[in-house]
């Protein structure tokens, strides 16, 4: 569908990536006249392919289920995480049986995404529920006061709305034009990953951790194809940079890399697609609403990859953004109360996860003295705790549960927020064996 020739609309959001996309399919098929500008056509290549277990329902959200994502060969299912520690010992999680009870309802299986099959297949959902594109890049953005009244694009084009949405990742278009900042979390990393034929991977996402490292670097391999895994390295970027000066070149230092983890090293360079970077420093941003206006997915905030949970938090900021704008339309009083909520949630959320992440696991006390393990323990209670505080409770009655003070989790936060469970809960909730430096494990006589 052509955007309005008058660049009317009821909303307009500024990038199609998942967060984006998310919201426009629920907005349009709601009624709303939507117009979605971003500088880059479809298809496109994009990283991170892990969902958590909380995905399944959000996905339901936008008229999309498992099992038809992995028969049209979109993904694959996620039924369990491994993470190889480099003391030898193999942490393996798969959900039990009693997360699918009330009241955290969580599916079984989750599923891993060839993540440009899937943001293809969202983009022609969002087009046959009626949204317009516009491809364009958008170069400013009119404010009045702290109201989005319009925005436009270096062609020239100008586009008007009650609501604005800003889902352009890491280019922050309302942030920069608007002077706001964000906190980072750690030393900036890159990841540099690639994908390759491989036939037979067991179906959960593997994780090799150097965990004897100051820096924690790790390695990932996910299977997004009957055929074929990504895999990927995250480094520190000082890291990175110092052995791309010897000479080296992105695809070498990616190889030598792999070759440090036994169960990758044998993966041919012949193999291997194109070897691309990206950034990977958490972020969040320090105010993602105003007037009018939110920000979703990774123009509000970057979660550590290591978690899995960055395209379940982008569809999640688009399926709260669409329902906040949806139910203004019928209680308008209520809006300034939800944006305060949903800035509130998207923030404290996201900073605990970075925060926890970066003390906890990246740097190397707590980690090298009591082990990965009993940190990946601390660092989810205290996830889960601060997902709660970011849950106003006092709107519910108290008879169906509460949050602790000490981060346990009970009915109400789950009702609430559907909030994650990814590949470091699992890791905790799981079990610990012996591995090889393969990452099987060894079997017991």
């Amino acid at each position: 569908m052509s955007a309005p020739r008058n660049g009317e609309s009821d909303v307009v959001i500024m990038g199609a990536g998942v967060a984006g996309l998310s919201a426009g399919v629920l907005l349009a098929q709601a009624g709303l006249r939507v117009v979605c500008i971003d500088p880059e056509p479809f298809p496109r290549v994009r990283v991170g392919e892990s969902l958590d277990w909380s995905a399944p329902a959000l996905l339901a959200e936008l008229g999309l289920s498992g099992e038809e994502l992995v028969a049209a060969g979109v993904g694959t299912y996620k039924r369990e995480v491994r993470a190889l520690t480099a003391n030898g010992r193999l942490h393996f999680g798969r959900p039990p049986s009693w997360l699918a009870w009330w009241p955290f309802r969580f599916e079984p299986v989750t599923l891993h995404l060839d993540r440009q099959r899937f943001d293809q297949c969202l983009y022609e959902r969002a087009q046959n529920a009626g949204v317009a594109f516009v491809w364009g890049h958008v170069t400013d953005i009119e404010f009045d006061h702290d109201r989005i009244v319009g925005c436009s694009t270096r062609a020239g084009r100008r586009f008007a709305a009650p609501w604005f949405l800003d889902a352009s990742g890491r280019r922050r278009l309302t942030a920069r034009s608007a002077g706001i900042g964000s906190q980072e979390w750690g030393p900036p990393r890159v990841a540099i990953w690639s994908q390759h034929d491989a036939v037979g991977a067991f179906a959960g996402t593997m994780l090799y951790l150097d965990t004897d490292s100051d820096d924690l670097n790790w390695v990932w391999e996910i299977p997004i194809a009957e055929d074929r895994q990504s895999v990927g390295v995250v480094m520190t970027l000082s890291r990175f940079q110092t052995l791309r000066r010897t000479g080296k070149s992105t695809a070498e230092v990616f190889m030598d890399e792999l070759a440090r983890f036994p169960r990758v090293q044998s993966i041919p360079a012949s193999c291997l697609g194109t070897v691309r970077t990206r950034s990977c420093r958490p972020y969040v941003s320090t105010r993602v609403t105003g007037a009018n206006w939110m920000m979703i997915g990774e123009a509000a905030a970057f979660i550590d990859p290591l978690t899995s949970i960055g395209v379940t938090s982008a569809m999640r900021h688009g399926s709260e953004a669409a329902r906040l704008i949806i139910d203004n339309a019928r209680s308008p009083a209520r809006v300034r109360l939800s944006l305060t909520e949903y800035d509130r949630r998207v923030r404290d959320v996201a900073g605990l996860f970075n925060l926890g992440i970066n003390a906890l696991l990246y740097r190397p006390l707590l980690r090298q003295t009591v082990g990965f393990r009993w940190a990946s323990s601390a660092y989810v209670i205290l996830g889960y705790g601060v997902m709660g505080d970011a849950v106003d409770l006092s709107k519910h009655d108290g008879d169906r549960g509460f949050v602790a003070s000490v981060g346990v989790v009970f009915p109400r936060l789950f009702e609430e927020t559907r909030p994650v469970l990814g590949n470091l809960t699992q890791v905790v909730i799981g079990g610990t064996e012996d591995a090889d430096p393969r990452g099987e494990l060894v079997q017991r006589a």
